[in-house]
């Protein structure tokens, strides 16, 4: 399936940009290192796609938000995919494994949680974590390329921020309150 026909099935749970293209000039272990903690350590995008649909076994009686779960972890497999490709373009192996720390992922990592309050409580904390380490590693890796990657993988992150929060303020309004984000300038 083509980028943008899969891009436009996931909106409004992505913001409506593409995702910047990103051309290695070679190998760059220290970057496939640094990158790989978001790729697999305990709060990488491997951890979010997992509790993303873990949660989602619990919120079947919210119909919008269970779908919105659905959508946002396919979201999240993006961004895994594109982690793992550029780990491996930069020469680094793509196994589900932080380097920075030398533990293999486990389904330790994500945050198991079971009623709708607690659930969206420890999404949002993972989505601001996330967050968080995108703008470390923007700090870390002097690539522009590279950069602007995960300055587009935040905008998602913050949307999905802001989808979780108005569930949290109001569960009841899930149907019409996704109309809100139809604007993709606004994140």
């Amino acid at each position: 399936m083509p980028d943008d026909v899969l891009q436009a099935a996931l909106f409004p749970y992505q913001v409506n940009l593409p995702y910047p293209q990103v051309e290695v000039q070679g190998p760059n272990r220290r970057y496939a290192t640094l990158i790989s903690d978001g790729y697999a350590g305990r709060g990488s995008e491997m951890t979010a796609v997992n509790q993303y649909l873990v949660h989602r076994y619990y919120l079947e009686k919210y119909p919008q938000i269970y779908l919105a779960y659905q959508k946002i972890a396919q979201v999240e497999q993006i961004h895994l995919q594109l982690l793992g490709k550029l780990i491996f373009n930069l020469g680094g192996r793509p196994f589900l494994q932080s380097c920075v720390t030398n533990h293999y992922w486990s389904g330790m990592f994500p945050d198991y949680q079971c009623t709708l309050e607690a659930i969206l409580k420890s999404d949002i904390e993972g989505e601001l974590d996330a967050i968080s380490h995108y703008k470390l590693l923007i700090c870390q890796i002097t690539n522009d390329q590279i950069q602007r990657l995960f300055a587009r993988i935040i905008l998602d992150e913050q949307r999905h921020i802001q989808i979780l929060t108005s569930f949290l303020s109001d569960p009841g309004k899930a149907g019409p309150l996704l109309n809100d984000f139809t604007d993709s300038g606004n994140t």
